[in-house]
């Protein structure tokens, strides 16, 4: 089945393989190069199949968002996963003696209180759990989400760790994403601060002996936007310069949108986003088809793509082109300016190639979290949009 022959029903989002072997070459070469281990946010795909791809190109483990997903990405085959979250249900403590029970895995989650540690603890011994989960100390910023607010905080919270029956003390953490949204100088330098007191925080802690005798600690950061200035802060450039003192820190990067990487937020503020003339960059392997439902109007096309097909929370759908021939054309001059739930509002003017009805429109996509989340099922496809595989969601 061929999406330029028309051969499939629209709407369709589709991988294309090309990119997707770029992107995992050129992360894996990166983590190489700047001297950290990637575990990828797995909640970006959801895909046990892109998983495997991911500890295939060496990634160190997952990260997930909760114990339903990693669940999903130990039986993908992970050996190692984060949860880069608070766990604080009994439920979850039951799921992390269900995970732990088979030989051979390791599981991280985040803590930002006394209160916090305590009741992760509990539950754990309430659940049976005979072994220790390794747990990093979460450090936050004011406003923003979960995180100890202060080192003092975060010291504390480690040290009810410590006391706990069934807690390892593994490391830090802090997702520094929360603070800008681009690359001004204004906002790496926000970036960097935050960086810097998650430096402080873990050296603190290894000078003070908090870590078993004989761990490398962890210190785990990086989203998608500015996991260059993490390496920069906290990789293996800091320890030769002896940022961390005498301890052997171990940098694990959670970047996710790097696999896919997209036409909008991270085609604008991802350190590998190209063209660049500093090697390897991503490419844009997510794309979404839908066709021309009408032209009610002059310079006005409805296209069968909403809310419910494509992400819509970081910017609207690109138009890439229109299916000429036997290729892709560009669109000319032309934007979607809206969407309803299955309905995209798409403007152009004279120079958009003639718009008619049953045209086929690609478009890039803003922001990958939201889009797997919105599809059970995404089509990989070749260069020529020949279909060759299937790629199956599992968000719950």
């Amino acid at each position: 089945m061929n999406l330029l022959k028309g051969e499939l029903a629209l709407p369709a989002l589709v991988l294309k393989e090309p990119a997707l072997a770029n992107n995992l070459a050129v992360m894996a070469g990166y983590a190489r190069q700047h001297g950290f281990v990637l575990a990828p946010h797995g909640k970006t795909t959801m895909a046990p199949a892109l998983f495997k791809r991911q500890l295939e190109a060496g990634a160190w483990g997952m990260t997930v968002a909760n114990m339903p997903q990693a669940e999903v990405a130990f039986d993908a085959g992970a050996t190692r996963v984060l949860v880069a979250n608070e766990l604080v249900s009994m439920a979850d403590a039951q799921a992390v003696a269900r995970c732990l029970a088979v030989a051979g895995r390791e599981l991280y989650c985040l803590v930002d209180s006394v209160e916090g540690a305590k009741l992760l603890d509990a539950n754990l011994v309430r659940a049976g759990f005979t072994g220790r989960l390794g747990v990093l100390v979460e450090l936050g910023v004011a406003g923003g989400r979960a995180g100890a607010r202060s080192e003092e905080t975060a010291l504390a919270a480690a040290g009810a760790v410590q006391r706990g029956q069934c807690l390892r003390l593994a490391g830090v953490e802090g997702y520094e994403g929360i603070l800008a949204s681009d690359r001004s100088p204004e906002a790496l330098a926000k970036v960097d601060a935050f960086l810097f007191a998650l430096r402080r925080l873990v050296v603190r802690l290894a000078d003070g002996g908090a870590f078993p005798e004989g761990a490398q600690p962890l210190v785990s950061a990086g989203g998608s936007a500015y996991f260059d200035r993490v390496a920069e802060v906290l990789g293996a450039k800091a320890r030769e310069e002896g940022h961390f003192g005498a301890h052997d820190v171990l940098l694990v990067v959670r970047s996710g949108c790097y696999l896919v990487h997209d036409h909008g937020v991270y085609a604008r503020n991802s350190p590998l986003s190209g063209p660049s003339g500093h090697g390897p960059t991503l490419e844009a392997a997510l794309e979404l088809w839908a066709e021309v439902l009408s032209v009610p109007e002059p310079g006005l096309a409805i296209l069968g793509l909403g809310k419910r097909d494509a992400p819509y929370d970081l910017g609207l759908p690109v138009p890439l082109g229109v299916v000429r021939g036997p290729g892709l054309q560009p669109l000319g001059r032309a934007e979607l300016s809206k969407v309803n739930d299955q309905h995209g509002y798409l403007a152009f003017d004279g120079s958009a190639q003639g718009l008619g009805v049953g045209d086929r429109v690609v478009f890039g996509i803003s922001h990958p979290c939201t889009a797997f989340d919105k599809w059970r099922t995404v089509l990989l496809v070749d260069r020529d949009r020949e279909v060759t595989g299937e790629i199956r969601t599992f968000f719950h």
